[in-house]
């Protein structure tokens, strides 16, 4: 398994360019679903290049972008300047381990991250700490289809991108944030058609990860493909990513 720092630190230019990042639909989503309001506290877990924070940041008082790739952080400052915003502050750290205070924040989020997570359980441990009671959390990621049952489209994605951790089926997620001690949890699952070389970007197809993941697609038979929402004729996947939002119980 490779260092997350690694892959994002010589890619993320190429994400901060992303399209898809700056105004997928699951960010749109997550952002009504979380209500805010102008008084909010937010913090946004591996913000990667920022677009998240910046939403935020757009509609609440202030907002802390911690993520663990220096060069990530570099190109979301930079972004967020572009935007005219200046209400973030942006520090280095792992999820697992947050330098802040209990009942510190209104809102936690995290956006197509959750998936690089060594340990969700701890992710989320912190998340509720570090949250004010009736405060909310706010999850975006890529999951795995639940027809997937044998555990091809995470070996896919390791392929592609050794600092992949495991993405969740979205009942996994739920019974995770539940086992927390969050409540109201409310999901959205979007699926979004993609040509195999969408997919695979930032990571060229004729790379030693690109030719692996096309071999590894080529060993699998119709029925795992299927399993995994894969089209071998069009080479097309069906990305299926989650937004679920719950809250810590209190006022």
């Amino acid at each position: 398994m490779g260092d997350y720092r690694e892959f994002f630190g010589k890619n993320a230019e190429k994400y901060a360019a992303s399209e898809s990042h700056r105004n997928g639909k699951d960010l749109e989503i997550l952002i009504n679903l979380l209500d805010l309001k102008a008084s909010d506290s937010c913090i946004d877990l591996a913000t990667g290049t920022g677009f998240t924070a910046i939403a935020m940041a757009k509609i609440v008082h202030n907002v802390v972008a911690y993520d663990g790739t220096e060069q990530m952080l570099e190109q979301a400052k930079r972004l967020s300047e572009q935007e005219g915003v200046f209400n973030i502050t942006f520090r280095v750290g792992m999820v697992e381990e947050l330098p802040f205070m209990d009942s510190e924040f209104d809102i936690v989020t995290t956006r197509r991250a959750a998936h690089h997570f060594q340990n969700k359980e701890k992710f989320l441990s912190e998340a509720f700490r570090v949250m004010k009671k009736g405060g909310k959390l706010g999850i975006a990621d890529l999951v795995e289809p639940e027809t997937d049952d044998r555990g091809n489209y995470n070996r896919m994605e390791i392929l592609r991108d050794q600092s992949h951790v495991r993405a969740e089926k979205i009942s996994q997620w739920k019974s995770l944030v539940q086992k927390a001690g969050f409540v109201n949890i409310v999901t959205e699952e979007l699926v979004e058609p993609a040509h195999f070389l969408r997919w695979l970007y930032p990571v060229e197809e004729n790379s030693e990860a690109g030719l692996e993941v096309k071999k590894f697609l080529e060993s699998l038979g119709n029925d795992e493909l299927r399993r995994m929402d894969f089209d071998r004729e069009k080479m097309i996947l069906n990305k299926h990513r989650m937004v679920l939002v719950a809250k810590k119980p209190g006022d």
